[in-house]
């Protein structure tokens, strides 16, 4: 993982085509030393943007990194940021990539947001990152009007129950368990636990 530096501007909010100046070549801040800054880290320290159509192979590489979720083919992250981007989000911490979520609306249902996959890197993890990711992705324009968010989520999966019931929180949202696929749904060649469906809803006020 490339090291991180400090700046007197924190990180932009841009795309990470654009460098923030160091404020020291010589001044390299490590995950540890963001841990003992949590209070410069959420002031100006995170930066999240909508993906963009070009990030397909960036988000194949975090999800191969973070370890523990799913790892599907560059191809998939390549179609989800060509046709889903506006309403995926990247995460960047000091200008550099610390995770991501994929999202789309459906189709039939275009208010409601579902959740695909959201990866942190392990060095950036205990920091909130999570939360900021889901916070700013249904900020983005392209969620502008989405009232609903769904997700599955394995009854195994501790972490991300835990990360979607502080989100519905902080929405002051309600959280609504469902069933979604059962064990027996998926292929006898390829056997997958039972997701249950998380329903987080309103997430904006209606008019």
């Amino acid at each position: 993982m490339t090291d991180l530096y400090v700046t007197p501007q924190g990180v932009g909010t841009g795309s990470s085509q654009h460098q923030t100046p160091s404020l020291n070549a010589d001044m390299k801040m490590s995950a540890a030393m963001i841990k003992d800054s949590e209070a410069l880290l959420d002031k100006d320290g995170v930066a999240v943007r909508t993906a963009l159509e070009s990030d397909g192979a960036l988000l194949w590489e975090i999800a191969r990194d973070a370890k523990g979720i799913d790892l599907n083919s560059p191809y998939a992250y390549m179609m989800m940021c060509q046709n889903f981007c506006d309403t995926s989000a990247v995460v960047e911490v000091y200008g550099q990539p610390a995770g991501f979520v994929t999202a789309y609306r459906l189709p039939k249902r275009p208010q409601v947001l579902f959740v695909w996959q959201i990866a942190v890197l392990p060095e950036f993890r205990g920091l909130g990152i999570g939360q900021r990711l889901l916070d700013g992705l249904v900020t983005l324009p392209g969620c502008a009007t989405v009232r609903t968010m769904e997700t599955t989520v394995t009854p195994s999966n501790g972490a991300s129950e835990a990360l979607f019931r502080g989100f519905a929180k902080t929405q002051g949202a309600c959280l609504d368990i469902r069933e979604g696929f059962a064990s027996t749904d998926f292929p006898d060649d390829a056997p997958g636990d039972a997701e249950r469906l998380f329903v987080i809803h309103p997430l904006h006020p209606i008019d």
